[in-house]
């Protein structure tokens, strides 16, 4: 009986010193084990456990076994298995040395608790190989001159501004020399292009084709084709007869017209007619028939072509 329970209690404990042995597992390694001095090794720490694992990480100072140092440390890093039941934390780290020599990197030891257990346990890794060599020197050679500083060729980038400068002292040359010519002979160093203003006439015949060409009344756009029509006409009436054409109703720009002497009565009753077919088109919604939209046009150029030669008195 006694020999079963002894039996029993050994299975259990090689088992579960097994299944402990499966669940943590820590890993420190370098990426080469030989390296010239000045160079750099990266070394590779990590820890696997169950996913509720505290860790105690291990804090390796900068400088170890006084001749190798750590230049550069990772951030922890953390993955979890597929099951999302362990954990693995690694970290890489940096290395260099300057002297040569043969090294042994102690164990690093990793200090962790199983939850709900409160007691500490560690777990260290393997001890680590790293031999340091110099360079090798023939000393049976002669010792040559150091060499000069290399020349290396300039850039695009770097040319460009000087072209950039050199481009711009040309061009202001150019102008001093072009200025100091036309000042010599006495000639303007900018000239004016005069403005050319346009008669009233001249102005109305030019807008009167473009809006021949927009056929805005033949796209069943009437009321716009009558208001483009009658502004013209209202603008050569303010240029030429000096009226306010533009503010006034009908009624109004016929008073001020029959005042003029000089327009014949014709043309004041093709007048009269061109503003009172676009008052009823705008006002009164009317529908004119398609050869009255030409009629109002041709009315129009007909009054200016009458009056454009007029004198204008004030």
């Amino acid at each position: 009986m006694h020999r079963r329970i002894l039996i029993s209690l050994f299975i259990f404990f090689i088992l579960g010193n097994y299944s402990f042995s499966q669940e943590i597992k820590v890993f420190a390694q370098l990426d080469t084990v030989s390296m010239l001095i000045g160079d750099q090794v990266e070394m590779e720490m990590s820890f696997s456990g169950p996913i509720n694992t505290r860790v105690k990480w291990p804090m390796i100072p900068d400088t170890v076994l006084g001749n190798i140092l750590i230049i550069r440390r990772s951030l922890i890093d953390s993955t979890f298995s597929e099951d999302r039941k362990s954990l693995t934390l690694s970290q890489k780290l940096i290395l260099t040395c300057f002297d040569s020599g043969f090294y042994t990197i102690p164990r690093i030891p990793f200090v962790y608790k199983l939850p709900p257990d409160t007691q500490q346990i560690m777990a260290t890794s393997e001890i680590m190989m790293l031999m340091v060599h110099s360079v090798q020197v023939d000393t049976t050679k002669a010792i040559k001159p150091i060499k000069g500083p290399m020349k290396v060729p300039l850039s695009f980038n770097e040319i460009f501004p000087w072209i950039l400068l050199g481009l711009g002292i040309v061009g202001i040359s150019l102008l001093v020399v072009w200025y100091l010519r036309k000042r010599k002979k006495k000639e303007q160093v900018f000239v004016l292009k005069p403005r050319i203003i346009q008669r009233p006439w001249e102005k109305a015949f030019q807008e009167l084709e473009k809006l021949r060409q927009k056929k805005l009344w033949q796209q069943g756009r009437i009321k716009e084709y009558h208001s483009e029509l009658t502004e013209i006409l209202r603008i050569y009436l303010e240029d030429h007869f000096l009226i306010p054409a533009l503010e006034s109703t009908t009624g109004e720009i016929m008073e001020a017209m029959i005042r003029h002497n000089e327009v014949p009565a014709d043309s004041l009753n093709a007048l009269k007619a061109i503003l009172t077919l676009a008052d009823l088109v705008k006002f009164a919604k009317a529908q004119p028939l398609p050869d009255e939209h030409e009629k109002s046009l041709e009315l129009t150029i007909g009054f200016i072509r009458a009056t454009m030669n007029k004198e204008v008195l004030p």
